[in-house]
């Protein structure tokens, strides 16, 4: 009597609470048995933070408005941004997310802090950015930009909070149950890291600084997305899932670019 081939490993998806059905939907759609299992959440500050974000903008307190992530844009939602104020946003998903609360970015960076510093020219006479960001965010963004003699303000808007997953899916994790796992911040990565990945299960991430925290770690990277978007992760877990079975992808070098939070 033969045995029943074994059902392939689901892929686990770490991202933030309420944040992992796209890309699931996404997965499912190619054929990839996925689950979401958070290992953070994201908290919004106090209204006094979000009300000093909007005082600063609306009453003319800062010449750039800088977001660098899809969450500042929904934590901020709508209100009107003056003409004179420029809004820089990190990656298409930010812009997206930007558009969708009706603020349009004057400028999209590339999906990192590190490409927005660069992207920025010099500060003009008097420019002032206003930063809101996470708790946890790198100074990557506002170091940088001061830097380039830009006055920043940074306020805090959101903090991400620990999410312990379930008993089955820590084990799992730990003892090979999943076919890969999707890390899309440094904090994440970590986050896993301290539960333990089993050598079995490649890591995809979707960008540099998150790969740079799965190094620092010490955990192995099977794969990086080409770009930050979901569509770009699904097809690096593709290749990965695509590998033949008991063989690692050529290990990636570990870039040097500093952590940050998405």
């Amino acid at each position: 009597m033969s045995t029943a081939p074994a059902a392939p490993r689901p892929v686990l998806v770490a991202r933030p609470a309420g944040r992992g059905a796209a890309l699931l939907d996404l997965l499912h759609g190619a054929g990839i048995p996925a689950e979401h299992h958070p290992l953070i959440h994201l908290v919004p500050e106090s209204d006094e933070a979000l009300t000093a974000v909007r005082s600063l903008v609306t009453g003319g307190g800062c010449t750039h408005l800088v977001v660098t992530s899809r969450t500042v844009a929904e934590v901020l939602g709508h209100f009107e941004v003056p003409e004179r104020t420029a809004v820089v946003a990190v990656g298409a998903g930010t812009a997206q997310a930007l558009r969708e609360v009706g603020i349009l970015p004057s400028l999209v960076a590339g999906g990192t802090g590190a490409a927005l510093v660069e992207q920025m020219p010099p500060a003009p006479e008097g420019a002032t950015v206003l930063f809101p960001a996470s708790a946890a965010a790198a100074r990557t963004v506002p170091d940088g930009l001061r830097a380039k003699g830009y006055r920043v303000h940074e306020i805090s808007v959101y903090r991400p909070e620990p999410v312990e997953p379930p008993v089955e899916v820590a084990v799992g994790l730990a003892t090979g149950g999943y076919g890969a796992l999707v890390l899309t911040s440094p904090l994440i990565a970590r986050r896993a890291a301290g539960h333990g990945v089993h050598a079995s299960t490649p890591i995809v991430s979707i960008g540099a600084p998150t790969s740079a925290a799965v190094h620092a770690a010490g955990l192995p990277l099977a794969a990086q997305a080409e770009e930050p978007t979901d569509a770009a992760l699904v097809r690096a877990i593709q290749k990965v899932l695509a590998a033949a079975p008991g063989t690692a992808l050529p290990h990636t070098p570990a870039p040097d670019l500093p952590k940050e939070i998405r």
